[in-house]
């Protein structure tokens, strides 16, 4: 539970001082801009999760979030979706910011939702908090190719927390509603 604290605490640290701390390093945090559909693929529950009773399968997952394009001190909204090829699915919503540097920008996420195991991974509870670090370079076109690494774990609020990690590539599409010119 410690580690889940420490984890929760450092993402959400690094979104709300991130700002002055990141102008003086040459990084800035993106005030503005496009909002952003960013899809990904990779592994649910592969990496780092050891089960702590039966099995424990890594299995293919799609992910796709929206990022609003409005931030308030560069801390925008975030809904997001992810399902796995053993029917578990789970909706989310939460808050993101992105750090640049150059071209390469960096993206936590802090958010919560509900988790649906179908045939997969029990993880406790359907009330589940999601943590995403992602880090994608920007091309001209705006568009972003990335990594991320995200954590499911419901935090202990129910006596099972097994937890999962995911590992994805990820493309976001910079999305410009209005924009005719």
């Amino acid at each position: 539970m410690r580690l889940i604290r420490a984890k929760t605490g450092l993402i959400a640290l690094a979104m709300l001082v991130a700002a002055p701390a990141a102008s003086a390093e040459g990084l800035h945090v993106i005030q503005g801009g496009p909002a952003y559909l960013s899809t990904g693929i990779g592994v649910f529950n592969g990496v780092g999760i050891h089960p702590e009773t039966g099995p424990n399968p890594r299995v293919p997952e799609i992910n796709v979030e929206y990022q609003t394009a409005s931030k308030l001190f560069g801390v925008g909204a975030v809904w997001g979706l992810m399902a796995n090829t053993r029917g578990g699915f789970m909706g989310y919503t939460g808050f993101y910011s992105d750090i640049a540097w150059d071209r390469w920008v960096l993206t936590p996420v802090l958010g919560f939702g509900g988790y649906d195991a179908g045939n997969g991974k029990d993880l406790g509870s359907i009330f589940e908090f999601r943590l995403e670090l992602g880090l994608a370079y920007q091309f001209a076109n705006g568009g972003r190719l990335g990594f991320k690494i995200a954590h499911v774990s419901n935090a202990y609020i129910v006596p099972q927390d097994p937890g999962e990690n995911e590992a994805l590539v990820t493309y976001s599409f910079p999305l410009s509603f209005g924009d005719h010119s």
